[in-house]
């Protein structure tokens, strides 16, 4: 089984009016197909300019919603995970599994309440912030970091307490110590790199990355070209890299993947990865690096579904 962390296709498949059928999508139904099983968190991601008032929350049950007009269309090839028996592979039937998250907290539009409708509609996994700072917290490209709010300290307990995922990804780095400070579930980083290896202030450093191990959590690495290096060009090998890195420095069992397919800018992708449709050319070159199978399933599946085991 391959389980990626995360993607902005549902929200791309609304603002584009495109059905997930729809190979214009990095990740859609058909190409996945060959993969099966594969498990797909699909992220509702909230740009910052739907802060304010009731926006973020109606934005995000508009993107949830019109996946479910998708999901009733596709009822043959997608089960919907809500809970660890979902998870199972002989529950999946060979359909695609879907876990729905959210990508940035003003989804809740300051209501807390609104964390138990979002999960009624589904919603098993929730980031705190963005890039940018908002309510409940400071994103990964804050000004001054003063981490999260008593709002978004309220939240993150609030999520632990609805056994919702908990997704650092984003997160200024006194927000992700803030989390750590306020939970005691593990955390994932859904879609994040290693900062020794690419500077870039959405990646993990070494203690970031050793506190998510010691956590239990795991790190799904991003195929987004920036935050793997600073070259001009990259490939499946510098995913690798990080994926070594990580390795070494905590161990095989905190790694996993977060593509970010359908979320990242043309010139930040990828030389061969180029959607869903190329996954196995990450499951090769990780054999043809030396990882064993046992360590490739860890990485592909097995790592998130422990954390999820524990939490849903």
């Amino acid at each position: 089984m391959i389980i990626d962390l995360h993607c902005d296709t549902i929200q791309k498949a609304k603002d584009e009016n495109l059905e997930l059928n729809s190979r214009q999508l990095d990740f859609n139904l058909k190409d996945v197909q060959k993969y099966l099983p594969y498990v797909q968190c699909l992220a509702t991601f909230i740009n910052t300019k739907y802060n304010g008032g009731d926006n973020g929350f109606k934005r995000a049950i508009s993107i949830i919603d019109n996946f479910y007009i998708q999901y009733e269309l596709n009822k043959e090839k997608i089960n919907i995970i809500k809970n660890k028996e979902d998870l199972k592979i002989e529950n999946l039937n060979e359909k695609l599994g879907v876990i729905l998250t959210v990508e940035n907290g003003i989804a809740i539009s300051s209501k807390l309440e609104n964390i138990k409708k979002l999960y009624n509609k589904g919603i098993r996994m929730m980031g705190i912030t963005w890039n940018d700072d908002n309510e409940l917290g400071c994103g990964a490209k804050t000004l001054n970091d003063t981490g999260l709010t008593d709002l978004g300290i309220q939240y993150v307990k609030r999520l632990e307490n609805k056994h919702i995922i908990i997704d650092v990804s984003h997160c200024s780095e006194k927000s992700f110590y803030d989390t750590l400070k306020n939970t005691t579930v593990p955390i994932i980083a859904s879609h994040s790199c290693v900062k020794n290896i690419c500077n870039h202030v959405r990646n993990l450093d070494d203690n970031q990355i050793k506190e998510i191990a010691q956590r239990d959590g795991v790190i799904g690495i991003c195929f987004c070209r920036p935050f793997l290096t600073s070259n001009a060009n990259a490939n499946v090998k510098d995913i690798v890299k990080h994926i070594d890195y990580i390795a070494n420095l905590v161990g095989i069992d905190y790694i996993a993947l977060g593509s970010d397919f359908d979320g990242v800018e043309e010139e930040h992708r990828l030389e061969d990865i180029k959607g869903v449709k190329n996954i196995h050319i990450l499951i090769n070159e990780l054999y043809k690096y030396g990882y064993k199978k046992e360590d490739v399933d860890k990485i592909t599946s097995k790592n998130f579904v422990r954390v999820a085991k524990q939490i849903l």
